[in-house]
């Protein structure tokens, strides 16, 4: 699903009149605590709607930006649309029309989501492992930790010119797995959704812990992927991602900024992009982009790599491996015997077993295969479960549960506007 959305658009899009009054608003307006008590209307940097439902930003300057979840709308994030245009259309109309109540007699004033341009976009999608232990485990051998459950191993790869190590943080949530955290470009996440739904219920739920408890359960063996891409990683890698033209390819960055200019003109779209000149950023449309990028591409060049090797690795196809990579069948076959002594008796033991030089020969052997580091971090003997890969499945839930929190966010919307117009834009 499209999940997090950073829409801009140059200001002058708007009516001035329309414009005038969201300026006067972000003036007033910061946010309240959750039961609505108003704490201190004095943002000039943005307005940020107060938390009685979720919120969203809104900055008001030469760009009009928003930056928000489907949470605003459905009350959730777990599932949602796929479909770029359809995700910013329901954002759009909905922070400005439901929200902010700008519609007029002759209809909306402002611009059609088609017309502005992404800043960020959130893809993500569900997994679900036979449970949560599975889930854990699995993530365990991302990380290369041996857990004596099941071996592994899973590459990592660095995109060209990027450094993209893992990160693990410890949330309230659950452990979160982080690919390249901090990139201003690019931010991967895993982690498991059943555990987030019970550190971060749904508003409309929060006073209800048996649903809660009941929606998380639900979720439990639910691992969540999120690929995290700004404008600057779409600009950097356009021709790679089929969003410019092959001819653009190899060019310095600001010729390639101005020829997009002349082309997205040529298209009869108004180009944008930012002022650095060594590095311009060039915006794409999301009515272009959506036309443009395949989202499940950029989803897989981020995670799909770490399902390939474990859910084909096992005895056959390491040997197998072994014999492609090894340059005699000798070697392929003295690794493998390794590998075996290993699993059966323990890293320990069977290192005493080979001399240093052959050691170091089995385990670059091996590691080229697909066997990690990790099976050699503790002495215990490897016990080797091959993974069904039939077993973890994309998922896109259909549940009553979730019909029952968008149905109850739906109810309480239309009381938190009426009060967010009443207390804060009543001088309007």
């Amino acid at each position: 699903m499209i999940d997090t959305l950073r829409l801009t658009i140059p200001s002058d899009r708007f009516d001035s009149l329309v414009l005038r009054w969201m300026q006067m608003q972000q003036h007033k307006l910061t946010k309240s605590d959750f039961l609505g008590k108003t704490n201190d209307w004095s943002l000039i940097t943005g307005l940020e709607i107060p938390s009685w439902f979720d919120g969203f930003s809104l900055q008001i300057g030469s760009r009009v930006t928003i930056e928000a979840s489907p949470k605003i709308y459905q009350g959730h994030n777990i599932t949602g649309s796929d479909n770029l245009l359809e995700a910013a259309s329901l954002l759009i109309d909905f922070i400005f029309g439901v929200v902010l109540r700008l519609d007029s007699t002759y209809g909306p004033t402002w611009p059609p989501a088609a017309d502005w341009y992404v800043a960020r976009m959130d893809i993500t999608y569900n997994y679900d492992f036979p449970s949560y232990e599975a889930l854990d485990v699995w993530m365990d051998t991302v990380m290369g930790v041996q857990r004596g459950q099941r071996r592994a191993g899973v590459e990592h790869r660095a995109e060209e010119g990027e450094s993209r190590p893992f990160a693990c943080d410890a949330m309230p949530s659950g452990r979160t797995l982080y690919i390249g955290k901090g990139s201003r470009y690019r931010v991967g996440k895993i982690y498991p959704k059943g555990r987030d739904l019970l550190a971060h219920p749904p508003r409309s739920i929060r006073f209800h812990p048996e649903i809660v408890s009941e929606l998380a359960a639900e979720f439990a063996s639910c691992g969540r992927f999120e690929d995290q891409i700004r404008a600057a990683w779409l600009s950097r890698n356009a021709v790679k991602l089929g969003i410019l033209p092959q001819h653009f390819a190899g060019l310095p960055s600001a010729i390639q900024a101005e020829n997009a200019s002349v082309y997205f003109r040529d298209l009869g779209i108004e180009p944008l992009h930012s002022k650095n000149k060594k590095q311009p950023i060039i915006y794409f449309p999301v009515g272009y982009l959506s036309q443009t990028l395949n989202h499940s591409l950029v989803w897989e060049s981020e995670f799909r790599h770490l399902f390939n090797t474990e859910a084909a690795m096992n005895d056959a196809t390491l040997m197998k491996k072994l014999l492609e990579l090894a340059p005699t069948p000798g070697r392929a076959a003295k690794a493998y015997d390794f590998y075996l002594r290993v699993r059966g008796a323990g890293f320990t033991i069977a290192r005493q077993t080979v001399g240093k030089s052959m050691y170091y020969n089995h385990r670059k052997l091996l590691n080229a295969a697909g066997v990690s580091d990790a099976m050699l971090q503790d002495g215990a003997p490897l016990v080797r479960h091959a993974v069904d890969p039939v077993k973890v499945r994309l998922w896109n839930p259909v549940s009553d549960r979730l019909r029952l929190v968008e149905e109850m966010h739906r109810l309480s919307l239309r009381g938190d506007v009426d009060r967010l117009h009443t207390e804060v834009f009543k001088a309007a």
